[in-house]
């Protein structure tokens, strides 16, 4: 019997009632039978994964969100618990849309490169897959460019006194190459310690942030403002930025073991980051008011603790960097059949990424209006609109010959599913028009190859 017969029909005869949430045959089970490769069965755990989701996530929003609290005001702590759970929400029905597709189509029960764009295919056709594609690009690609800025910026801080002459432009370039040589792993599998890296040195650098600050009240020595309507939103952007990870979600579940467990490891990467966010928002905009810069850690006085948590944030940027980039290789290396066991062609591949990266970077050496403008156009698209949106489509779409129709969820949930895809979509346009607005209204920064 050929694999997938042997997967059909255990689909058909031990599953006749799969739902979204029917857990579906392990991985192990699937790929280290007879005529299966006993290595291909492992994968990531439960704790691995949401060290991966944590990891990729808390990097730039931890640092930028103290400045969109000065464009929100108060109100933003609240926005950015409700863009939290919204966030979780997405990533939990995008999970349960690979779940349902491979109920339906247990050939697809291996690791894909382009999990997302097949998500789509199969919920919304060919065309919304190469959008899909194109915006997974885009996407990541930009939080590439900015967490190589922040890497910059931050080892330019930390070796001021030693190299004062060096520029950040001059570090961006260092620490480009410095990163290049983690780029060649294969998928999250194969550096799945980064995600405890990522988020261990996140933790340790949030809480040395933290105790920096409070050993700098001064009371009544910062003041709030009152901003307007573009600044509002471009803080939208940001946060919508901070929670924007869905789009490695799904190339971070085809990669577990047991992909059923996608969702617990989804809560507990989410209640982290939550964890680490708010104190470091309140914080800095409680201490510093206005004067609070788009990245806090240029704000804190230059003290031995803040040293420690520039050193350990850089080592958290480096290794999200290496996370975060990980889809847009397996999608290039899939548009142009790379094979798998060509090292060659995917370093190829990888090198060129990486020097597109770094083009942009040397090019914009800005991460602000960048940062938002991600997080209110393509973030926004992928986290919060088209999880949902594929998710309610696959539910009402026929079930496959020899497949039970997907049990409909309740009618919160498909409000609920509503509420996220229309918050999202309105709330990720003005923030990218006023992103628009910002970058083209202000002074351009000159690239860095035309000083």
């Amino acid at each position: 019997m050929s694999k997938k017969s042997s997967l059909e029909a255990v689909t058909v005869n031990k599953k006749p009632d799969a739902t979204e949430t029917t857990p579906l045959v392990p991985k192990s089970e699937l790929e280290g039978g007879e005529g299966g490769n006993k290595n291909e069965s492992s994968g990531l755990s439960m704790k691995q994964a949401a060290f991966l989701i944590a990891g990729e996530m808390a990097g730039a929003g931890v640092l930028a969100l103290p400045r969109a609290l000065v464009k929100t005001g108060w109100v933003g702590v609240p926005l950015i618990i409700l863009t939290c759970l919204m966030a979780a929400f997405s990533g939990k029905r995008l999970g349960d849309c690979w779940t349902m597709i491979e109920a339906r189509q247990p050939d697809l029960r291996t690791v894909k490169r382009n999990p997302y764009a097949i998500i789509a295919e199969n919920a919304l056709g060919k065309t919304w897959s190469a959008v899909v594609s194109m915006a997974l690009v885009v996407t990541q690609f930009g939080i590439a460019v900015v967490y190589l800025l922040l890497a910059a910026q931050i080892v330019e801080q930390l070796f001021s006194t030693l190299v004062p002459t060096f520029t950040i432009c001059i570090w961006t370039l260092i620490v480009a190459g410095a990163m290049t040589p983690l780029l060649l792993f294969g998928t999250p599998k194969d550096f799945s310690y980064l995600g405890i890296i990522a988020f261990f040195s996140a933790v340790v650098a949030c809480v040395m942030y933290f105790i920096e600050m409070m050993s700098e009240i001064r009371p009544f020595v910062f003041r709030w403002g009152i901003h307007g309507f573009a600044d509002f939103f471009l803080a939208v952007g940001i946060i919508m930025f901070a929670f924007g990870g869905a789009a490695s979600f799904p190339t971070i579940q085809n990669d577990m073991a047991d992909r059923t467990q996608f969702t617990n490891s989804l809560q507990y990467s989410f209640l982290a980051t939550l964890a680490m966010y708010l104190p470091i928002a309140i914080g800095g905009y409680a201490v510093y008011g206005e004067s609070v810069g788009s990245n806090v850690a240029l704000s804190l006085s230059a003290t031995p603790l803040t040293l420690v948590g520039n050193i350990f944030m850089a080592a958290h940027l480096v290794a999200a960097f290496i996370i975060t980039v990980n889809p847009v290789c397996q999608e290039v290396e899939e548009m142009y059949n790379t094979p798998r066991e060509s090292l060659g062609h995917r370093t190829l591949v990888r090198l060129s990424i990486m020097l597109a990266i770094l083009f942009i970077g040397e090019s914009i050496p800005r991460f602000y209006t960048i940062l938002s403008l991600v997080g209110g156009s393509t973030i926004a698209l992928l986290t919060f609109v088209l999880p949902s949106y594929c998710y309610l489509s696959l539910v009402n779409s026929a079930s496959t010959e020899g497949q039970a129709p997907i049990a409909s969820p309740p009618g919160w949930m498909r409000m609920v599913c509503w509420e996220v895809i229309a918050v999202g979509a309105v709330g990720g346009a003005l923030a990218a028009a006023c992103a628009l607005s910002a970058i083209f209204s202000t002074a351009q920064v000159l690239p860095c190859y035309l000083r």
